[in-house]
Formats: structure tokens, C-alpha cells, sequence
């Protein structure tokens, strides 16, 4: 699913936390999603403790505009209304 210029994402399960890099280089893949338990502060940096999130990878955005994967949003319940 697409999304433009959000932080964080509520899903039923889980939420996701966004963290957009801005140096030069990471052109492929320039936004982290880390996907959290629900309630979990978004930190400033991508540097969370084990137990503290489930998964995290790297996609691509452009300005503003990130891709998450499907199966993962559906994995954890879909979007929370």
C-alpha cells in the first residue's frame, strides 16, 4: 500500500513507524519500516532494541511517497480504522 509523508501507521496488531534518511546514497532504499508492538514510542533514530520491535527492513520512497508491502499490513490485521 502506498502511503505520503506518515510516520506511523496504525494496524490492528501491530503499528508501523516510518523513518525517512535524507543523505545521499540510499536512493534504493531510503525509508526504514519497523514494525512494532501497538503503543511503542517511535524513537528519532532506526536504532530500537530487539525486544522491541518484530520486524525491520528497508524500501524505497520518493518524496514522501513509501511503499509498504501488502502482506505485511495484512499480517498484522490490516489498517486500524
Amino acid at each position: 500500500m502506498k502511503f505520503y509523508s506518515q510516520k506511523n501507521i496504525a494496524l490492528l496488531n501491530a503499528d508501523i513507524h516510518l523513518h525517512y534518511a535524507n543523505n545521499a546514497g540510499r536512493g534504493r532504499d531510503n525509508v526504514t519500516v519497523t514494525i512494532v508492538p501497538i503503543g511503542t514510542p517511535r524513537r528519532s533514530n532506526t536504532k530500537y532494541p530487539d525486544t522491541e520491535y518484530y520486524t525491520q527492513y528497508r524500501v524505497s520512497g520518493w518524496a514522501g511517497n513509501v511503499n509498504v508491502p501488502t502482506d505485511d499490513i495484512e499480517k498484522y490485521g490490516g489498517l486500524r480504522p
